[in-house]
């Protein structure tokens, strides 16, 4: 008689994200190999797809925020402001008035290293324009630059936008977690239900009715639960590399 056990681990202990990944992948996988397991485990298995399937709604619609509409435009008019910047900056580089042309190669410096910071994540572009203005603001010559070219109304405007951004983008974090924490023991118990009846229900057919099929998907969830076990306690919130579903 074979002796299949899975791998302990705690699935309580996920994330909310990592539990859905985790529960996804393992779906995904049975749904592999669907028609070779008996009608008792595509049972368990409909049962878990149906209570993840409603899990995962349930995390889209905590992870909405008001705030998300508010940020939108922020991000363009910032991005707009520092296109403004750079094309006025640009524009003087090849000038025949020296005081202009030597003001816009001083912008010019400043800002190439970060030129595209506006196609950089939302949080990325907001820490690199804060160190821009930081030492754009520090700098006296900088500053006469920019009045020079007559951009310095269009920095203060950028720091200011940007600025902005920044508390939304913060109080949405603040909102996100929030959220999961007061909602984290509500949204998981259905699906990790599910997702343990479905592992003791495979589990029993390797052991009692085995064949190649069922024993290469109990290896393969297996494999997973070892590397999510590295997860427990939510420390982490990026999913491990999976086993790929053939």
């Amino acid at each position: 008689m074979s002796n299949f056990l899975f791998t302990v681990l705690y699935v309580a202990k996920l994330s909310i994200n990592n539990a859905f990944s985790l529960f996804k992948t393992s779906i995904d996988l049975a749904r592999a190999v669907e028609l070779q397991l008996n009608p008792v485990l595509v049972a368990a298995l409909n049962r878990f797809a149906t209570d993840n399937e409603n899990f995962g709604k349930q995390i889209n619609k905590n992870q909405k925020s008001a705030l998300t509409d508010d940020m939108k435009p922020l991000d363009a008019e910032r991005d707009s402001l520092f296109s403004i910047i750079k094309r006025i900056v640009t524009s003087f580089l090849k000038s025949s008035d020296e005081p202009k042309k030597a003001a816009a190669k001083q912008l010019h410096l400043l800002l190439t290293p970060n030129w595209d910071a506006g196609s950089l994540p939302l949080n990325s572009e907001t820490d690199i324009l804060d160190e821009l203005l930081a030492k754009y603001k520090a700098s006296p010559e900088l500053l006469a630059a920019a009045q020079t070219l007559d951009v310095d109304g269009t920095f203060s405007s950028l720091e200011a936008k940007n600025t902005a951004f920044k508390v939304l983008y913060q109080s949405r974090v603040a909102e996100f977690a929030a959220r999961e924490k007061a909602s984290g023991s509500s949204l998981k118990p259905a699906a990790v239900a599910s997702y343990i009846q479905f592992c003791t229900a495979l589990e029993q057919a390797v052991n009692l009715t085995p064949n190649a099929d069922s024993i290469a998907l109990f290896n393969k969830l297996d494999e997973l639960r070892k590397k999510y076990h590295a997860l427990e306690g939510g420390g982490k919130d990026t999913p491990p590399e999976v086993p790929p579903v053939v």
